[in-house]
């Protein structure tokens, strides 16, 4: 019987068998199934380039006949599903070409060019069932139940010779999760396995790239979807530049969402392996666009090169205070308990903020808090006891979780605060500061402001123990934002800022008269007129249609701010093109410069960077 397949029937077929799986271990493991309009492009990408020599001939159908193709995460089989579709036309078109017959080119695929392997038992069974259909009866030898990542040395699975590509949505999950989802052998596995010398940060789609090196044949291909990190952070240096270091040539990236479970917003990547002077390699298409060439960041630009540190910046930078456990927190009718029963108790109660706190507030210098914590330094016990009243209720709220912890530092100072931040805590003292900056960790905007010191910022934090209004410019500034975008990893839309990547790695600029106090000064006045926070004013700032004078002296200032930076760095020939605008980007509409400069800018950045020539005088 001769099954017909258009994808909209298949797709309403395999999204009914997706109902029957268990949506809590998806979540947990980090799985999402992927709808039909994503899949089709990313097999096209993926098998393409298969068809053709070098030289742009087409391969014999002997040839392509031998093709292995594998989804290594192969859920319920739509990626191969597509496949076999699109590979059984290409056959069929071969064939033709040859003069030959090939009347079952579906059943001929499902036989002999289909792998695929998932850990879930009953998503392999309806991956078996719906290649079974579309093979017109054959059932397809080469699908396991298995760990990729824990068995790609294993032949009955992974045959010798290799794969000619890899195509799939492996897993995503954040790099911590792994540990806690997956436990701390799996995770040390992965990392000795894959990433050897790499943060443990990176997610775990990253290591499906690395296998796709293990288990690739030379100028084989590999198609994934990612997580957007994948171009990011410790994801990026986990993966893709490794890869592309070892000669591997990213020739598509784009963009995709769509909303199941969850809104999934992703990278479809697509790399050439090297080692076959006869692969032909596709021109590279990067969102839609030609470029000559795709780095690792996903961008034309080359910043392949890992920036260097500048020893000089690490004081300057850091994420706020981890508590490690909520029950040193207090509404603020306990504290004021506290404090009317012993004067001696403010020594160690303080007001507490989140970075949400800080941007929501209309005034940041003058915050009001909305809850209090006990906080007691990084003391020995016996002078924590010393503080009984406050002690005790650690003691209650604390003592028994902390002593449980997996940390053996939590274990056993489980009076003290997960990280107390030893170093800025020393930094205020001895500057005396009354005042820093903070930005929050995870940031729809990139806009530090004045907070003040005698205050705990939680994790979601990152403070700048400086008090100067050069170094408040600096950081709000279009020319740091651009090294920030790039080095800095991403949590969907919103930047996340590590004090590692995007302050320790940037060049400041020389001394340079900027206008830093008015910068604060017109953000706070137009943030108490309005009675709204940082967030809000900049969701107003990059609005086109909001045109109030305040906000056009904002602008304006910003703009100043920019070019004057310019000229610290000694880029006068940028003056010119620093022409601030509305401009769409993934992010939504921004004021902010045009895409070229910014790519000129993180250039010179870079160079600045590798040279270590340039210090800001703190």
């Amino acid at each position: 019987m001769k099954i017909s397949h258009p994808r909209q029937e298949w797709s309403e077929r395999i999204y009914a068998y997706e109902s029957r799986l268990d949506k809590t271990q998806r979540t947990r493991t980090g799985t999402f199934y992927t709808p039909w309009e994503i899949v089709q492009p990313m097999v096209e990408k993926a098998l393409q380039p298969l068809t053709l020599r070098a030289d742009g001939s087409f391969r014999s159908l002997e040839e392509l006949r031998r093709v292995r193709i594998v989804d290594p995460a192969c859920g319920t089989g739509v990626f191969l599903l597509e496949a076999c579709f699109q590979w059984g036309e290409i056959l069929r078109r071969q064939a033709q070409r040859e003069g030959k017959d090939l009347p079952q080119p579906c059943r001929e695929v499902v036989r002999r060019n289909l792998w695929g392997i998932d850990i879930d038992s009953q998503a392999v069974e309806i991956a078996r069932e719906l290649l079974t259909l579309a093979g017109e009866g054959e059932v397809p030898p080469n699908l396991f139940v298995a760990d990729s990542l824990k068995n790609w040395q294993n032949r009955a699975i992974f045959p010798d010779g290799g794969f000619d590509v890899l195509i799939g949505n492996p897993p995503f999950l954040g790099g911590r999760k792994i540990r806690r989802m997956l436990g701390d052998d799996y995770f040390q596995f992965l990392t000795e396995e894959f990433a050897p010398g790499v943060s443990g940060n990176a997610d775990l789609c990253a290591y499906f790239f690395r296998l796709a090196e293990k288990v690739v044949r030379p100028g084989g291909i590999c198609g994934f979807l990612a997580t957007n990190t994948i171009a990011e952070g410790d994801t990026r240096r986990g993966g893709l530049d490794v890869l592309v270091q070892k000669g591997a040539r990213i020739f598509h990236a784009e963009r995709f969402s769509w909303q199941r479970d969850a809104v999934v917003q992703v990278r479809g990547i697509h790399l050439q392996f090297p080692g076959n002077p006869d692969a032909f390699e596709p021109p590279c298409q990067l969102y839609g666009k030609r470029v000559e060439q795709i780095v690792s960041s996903l961008k034309t630009l080359n910043v392949v090169r890992k920036p260097a540190t500048f020893p000089e910046n690490r004081d300057l930078c850091f994420q706020g205070w981890v508590l490690a456990s909520q029950g040193f927190l207090l509404t603020l009718a306990e504290a004021e308990e506290f404090l009317a029963r012993d004067a001696r108790n403010r020594e160690v109660i303080f007001p507490y903020f989140t970075g949400e706190d800080v941007f929501l507030a209309p005034d940041t210098l003058s915050l009001r808090p909305r809850r209090m914590v006990i906080f007691f330094h990084d003391w020995p016990l016996e002078k924590a006891q010393s503080y009984p009243d406050v002690f005790r209720l650690v003691e209650e709220r604390v003592g028994p979780q902390r002593r449980e912890s997996r940390r053996p530092a939590h274990r056993r100072r489980w009076w003290h605060f997960g990280d107390k931040r030893p170093a800025l805590t020393r930094i205020l003292r001895e500057k005396g500061l009354r005042k820093m900056l903070l930005q929050t960790r995870h940031a729809k905007y990139l806009t530090p402001t004045w907070v003040p010191v005698d205050a705990i910022y939680s994790e979601s934090s990152i403070l700048f123990p400086v008090e100067s209004d050069t170094f408040l410019a600096v950081l709000n500034s279009a020319i740091h934002e651009c090294w920030v975008r790039e080095m800095a990893s991403s949590l969907g839309l919103e930047l996340r800022y590590t004090p590692t990547t995007c302050l320790n790695t940037f060049p400041f600029p020389p001394p340079a008269e900027l206008p830093g106090k008015l910068l604060f000064d017109l953000r706070l006045q137009a943030c108490r007129e309005k009675n709204f926070g940082l967030t809000e004013l900049y969701n107003h700032f990059h609005d086109p249609t909001c045109q109030s004078p305040l906000l056009e002296q904002l602008r304006e200032v910003h703009r100043w701010n920019d070019r004057l930076l310019l000229q610290a760095y000694g880029w006068d020939d940028l003056l010119n093109q620093a022409t601030h605008d509305f401009l769409p980007t993934s992010r939504g509409v921004r004021f902010f410069l045009p895409a070229a400069m910014q790519q000129e800018i993180l250039h010179r950045l870079m160079e600045k960077n590798l040279q270590k020539v340039v210090f800001f005088e703190k």
